[in-house]
């Protein structure tokens, strides 16, 4: 299956919740095949290998979208 993204930039970022705990998220940009630009953000915990390439894929998905009209 051919590549529908490409990740441009990846930021770890600080949240803070309405009771001042902190979250750690992890930022992913990406640019789909059509020129489509987004990002998913991903709480620290939960960043791993296996299910980052699902994550990214759904999102180019939803980006191309608006391309296929």
């Amino acid at each position: 299956m051919a590549k529908t993204y490409t990740v441009t930039d990846v930021r770890e970022r600080r949240r803070y919740t309405a009771g001042g705990q902190e979250m750690r998220e992890i930022e992913v940009y990406i640019l789909t095949a059509h020129g489509g630009t987004g990002s998913v953000s991903i709480p620290a915990s939960q960043y791993q290998a296996e299910s980052l390439g699902k994550i990214l894929e759904a999102k180019a998905a939803e980006l191309e979208l608006a391309f296929g009209l």
